[in-house]
C-alpha cells in the first residue's frame, strides 16, 4: 500500500547524536502511529542501535503528537545511519484497504538515510565566515554585573492601583526544597522570621504551584515546577502585601519575587511613527475608506508592496527573500511557534489553511495585531492579498496571556510541551517593570519567560523576543525618555537574568536600516532586525478596509511588532532549507552566528563596528554561505560544488 507521508528528517549542523525525523502528507490522518528504527550501516551489514514508537494526533487528539515526532539517541560518530519508518493506521482505515488492524497490518516505508562525517562532529558556522566579518560574527557581549536583584520588581507600582484595586500576583522563583521550608516557617510553632514578622500568615495566603498537580511530573515542565503565585488576601491592604512582598524575597530559599504586571499595549509613538511614515512615503494621508476597493471588487495583488521581501536598493532596504522564494526555498519543512496578542483565523489570507495550527486565542484580546504578524509569516501564496515570509512552514499561534483552568501561565506551558529541536519561535510580547510602568521590555525580564527561554534555547530550538517599544513617557527618576529606547546592557530597571540563549529583535527604519529611535538596543547577548515601519500585512484597514476584519490589509505595520515576525519568518527559511536541503537544523547559536555573518550591517553606530541591535537578516545570503560551509547547496554555482 502506498501512503502520502512526506519525512522531515534532521540531526545538529555539530552531530550530536541525536537524529529528529517528524511526518507529514495527505495520509497523516490515517495514521495511529510510527515506529521508528535507527541502524548504522557497517561493511558487515545492518547494526540496530535503537527504536522509538510515536502515536499520532490522528490517534491521540493532542497537538503535541502532530507529525507523529520522535528524537533517536546514538553515540555522536561518524558513519552512514539510516531510519526506517514503520506505520500502523487507525484500525477503521486498516480494515478498509483490507490489512489486518494493530500491529499486524505495519507498513514498511522507504528508509531514510543520513551520512555523518568526521568533520561533522566538530563543524561550526565560523568555519565558512570570512576573517573580514568574523569579527562582528563573534563580537564578545558586553561585560555588566548581573542585575538579576530578587527586589527589583518590588518597588511600589507606578502609577498607584485605583482604591479598591489589589496588586497583581505574586510570582516567586524557590530555590531547591524552598516550597517545603516556607510552608514549614509558615507554622507558628516554627519560631522562623516569618513566623515572628508575620504570625498568622498562614491563615490568610495560599501558594498556588504553577503546576497543577497532573503536570508536575511532565519532563517538558520542570523548569517552572520552581515557580509559585501568591494572591494578596482581600483582607490585607496594598502597602501590607508589598511590605510582604519584601519579606518573602529577602529569604534565603526564594530566588525570585516578582509581580505579573498586565502586558502592555503596543507603543502608542511606534505605530504613530510607523503610520505617519507610511503616509509620508506614499505621499497620501490615510483616511479611512480613502484607499480602500468597492467592496464588490476582488482583493488586488499587494505583494509588489512587500518591498521587505526584496533586496535592498533604492527606497528599501529589504531582506532579500525573492531570491530564496526563486529556488523554491518558502518554508517547507520548518516550523514556527509565534506569541502574539489574537488572531482572525477567517481572515481571507488565512482561512482553510492547514498548515495554521491555532494552539490557544482567549482572549483574543487584540486580534488585528496577531494578525498583522501571522500574515507576515503564513499568508497565502494565493495571487492576491499578501505573501507569508515563509508560507509553507507549519505554523503554531498562541496567545501571550492565555490562561489555563487555573488562570496560570497556559503560554509557557504550552510552549514547552509543543516546541522540538529546530523550530523557530517568536515571542512578540512586551512587560515592563512595576517601577516605570511606561517603559516596554523585552519578555526575557520576566523570570519565568526567561527560564521558558532558555529550556526552549537548550532543546534546540531558535527563540525571537521582541526588543519593545522603549519609553512613552520621561522620568528622570528612571532615565527613561519618552520616544526613545533604552540601553538594555545598562539600564538598571531591566532584570538581566544571564543568557537564555534568546535573540532579541530590534527595529529599523525600512529606508536606510538604521535603528529606530524607539526600539530598545545593546542586549549584550544577540540581536537581529528588521522593519519597524512600513509594512505591508494583514489587517488594520490602512490599505484595504472592507467591512468586517477579514479583508482587511495595511501598509503601516511598525515597531518592533512587526520587526519580530520579519525576522522570524526570516530564520524559518532559512532553517527550512537547511533541513529540507541538508539535513541538518541550525541552533540559536548557529543561526545567530551565520545570520551576523551573511546579513547587512546598516545598523551600526556613526563612526563604530558595533552593531547595537545585530544584523538584518540577508536570507539569499545566509542560505549561499551556509551551502559554502557544507560543500554543497542549489545556492552554490556549479564550480563552487566541492
Amino acid at each position: 500500500m502506498n501512503l502520502d507521508l512526506d519525512f522531515v528528517y534532521y540531526r545538529n549542523l555539530r552531530f550530536d547524536g541525536k537524529f529528529h525525523v517528524r511526518c507529514a502528507g495527505g495520509d497523516l490522518d490515517k495514521v495511529a502511529r510510527i515506529r521508528y528504527e535507527l541502524e548504522r550501516m557497517e561493511p558487515q551489514g545492518l547494526v540496530h542501535l535503537t527504536g522509538e514508537s510515536s502515536v499520532s494526533m490522528a490517534f491521540s487528539g493532542a497537538l503535541v503528537d502532530h507529525g507523529c515526532p520522535a528524537t533517536l539517541f546514538t553515540t555522536a560518530r561518524s558513519g552512514s545511519y539510516r531510519i526506517s519508518p514503520r506505520a500502523i493506521l487507525l484500525d477503521a482505515q486498516a480494515l478498509a484497504h483490507g490489512l489486518p488492524p494493530g500491529a499486524r497490518g505495519v507498513i514498511d516505508l522507504e528508509p531514510l538515510t543520513l551520512v555523518i562525517t568526521e568533520q561533522d562532529l566538530t563543524r561550526s558556522v565560523v568555519d565558512a565566515v570570512p576573517l573580514r566579518r568574523r569579527r562582528r560574527a563573534l563580537a564578545e557581549p558586553a561585560a555588566a554585573p548581573s542585575l538579576d536583584d530578587p527586589f527589583a520588581q518590588l518597588g511600589e507600582p507606578a502609577g498607584h492601583p485605583a482604591v479598591g484595586t489589589s496588586l497583581p500576583p505574586l510570582l516567586v522563583k524557590f530555590a531547591p526544597g524552598g516550597v517545603d521550608q516556607l510552608l514549614a516557617d509558615l507554622k507558628p510553632q516554627s519560631r522562623s522570621l516569618l513566623a515572628r514578622l508575620w504570625p498568622k500568615l498562614g491563615e490568610v495566603i495560599e501558594l498556588r504551584p504553577l503546576l497543577a498537580a497532573h503536570e508536575q511530573h511532565d519532563p517538558r515542565l520542570q523548569v517552572l515546577a520552581a515557580y509559585g503565585l501568591i494572591e494578596q488576601p482581600r483582607s490585607m491592604l496594598n502597602d501590607t502585601f508589598l511590605a510582604l512582598s519584601r519579606t518573602l524575597a529577602s529569604l534565603d530559599y526564594v530566588q525570585t519575587a516578582q509581580f505579573l504586571t498586565e502586558q502592555p499595549a503596543p507603543h502608542p509613538l511606534a505605530l504613530f511613527v510607523a503610520g505617519a511614515l507610511a503616509t509620508l512615503l506614499t505621499g497620501a494621508a490615510v483616511v479611512a475608506g480613502d484607499r480602500a476597493y468597492e467592496n464588490a471588487l476582488p482583493t488586488p495583488d499587494f505583494e509588489p508592496r512587500q518591498h521587505y521581501l526584496d533586496a535592498p536598493g533604492g527606497r528599501w532596504q529589504g531582506l532579500n527573500v525573492s531570491q530564496a522564494w526563486s529556488r523554491q526555498v518558502r518554508g517547507k519543512g520548518a516550523r514556527i511557534h509565534f506569541s502574539d496578542g489574537g488572531l482572525f483565523p477567517d481572515h481571507e489570507d488565512l482561512h482553510h489553511n492547514p498548515a495554521l495550527k491555532v494552539v490557544a486565542l482567549e482572549p483574543n484580546d487584540d486580534p488585528r495585531h496577531g494578525t498583522a504578524s501571522v500574515g507576515l509569516l503564513l499568508a497565502a501564496d494565493n495571487g492576491f492579498g499578501v505573501t507569508g515570509i515563509s508560507h509553507q512552514s507549519e505554523l503554531f499561534v498562541y496567545h501571550n496571556r492565555a490562561a489555563d483552568s487555573a488562570g496560570q501561565l497556559r503560554t509557557l506551558k504550552d510552549l514547552l510541551r509543543q516546541v522540538e529541536p529546530g523550530d523557530i519561535v517568536g515571542i512578540n510580547r512586551q512587560t515592563a517593570n512595576v517601577n516605570d510602568l511606561y517603559t516596554f521590555l523585552p519578555s526575557v525580564h520576566d523570570h519565568a519567560w526567561w527560564d521558558t527561554v532558555r529550556s526552549l534555547t537548550e532543546r534546540g530550538a531558535v527563540v525571537l523576543v521582541a526588543a519593545s517599544n522603549g519609553s512613552n513617557r520621561t522620568d528622570p527618576r528612571t532615565g527613561s525618555v519618552a520616544g526613545q529606547g533604552v540601553d538594555l546592557s545598562q539600564w538598571r530597571h531591566f532584570n538581566d537574568h544571564g543568557d537564555a540563549g534568546a535573540i532579541l529583535v530590534g527595529a529599523c527604519q525600512s529606508w536606510d536600516g538604521k535603528p529606530h529611535r524607539y526600539s530598545n538596543h545593546h542586549y549584550r547577548y544577540r540581536m537581529l532586525n528588521a522593519w519597524g515601519d512600513s509594512v505591508t500585512t494583514l489587517s488594520y484597514g490602512k490599505l484595504q478596509d472592507k467591512p468586517g476584519e477579514h479583508r482587511d490589509y495595511t501598509d503601516s505595520y511598525g515597531g518592533t511588532s512587526s520587526a519580530t515576525p520579519m525576522v522570524t519568518g526570516a530564520l524559518s527559511l532559512i532553517q527550512s532549507y537547511a533541513i529540507g536541503q541538508h539535513h541538518i537544523y541550525l541552533n540559536a547559536d548557529q543561526m545567530h552566528l551565520l545570520v551576523m555573518a551573511s546579513g547587512y550591517d546598516d545598523a551600526s553606530e556613526a563612526g563604530s563596528e558595533v552593531l547595537p541591535m545585530g544584523a538584518r537578516p540577508n536570507v539569499q545570503g545566509a542560505l549561499l554561505l551556509l551551502d559554502q560551509l557544507l560543500g554543497s547547496g542549489r545556492f552554490l554555482s556549479a564550480h563552487d560544488e566541492l
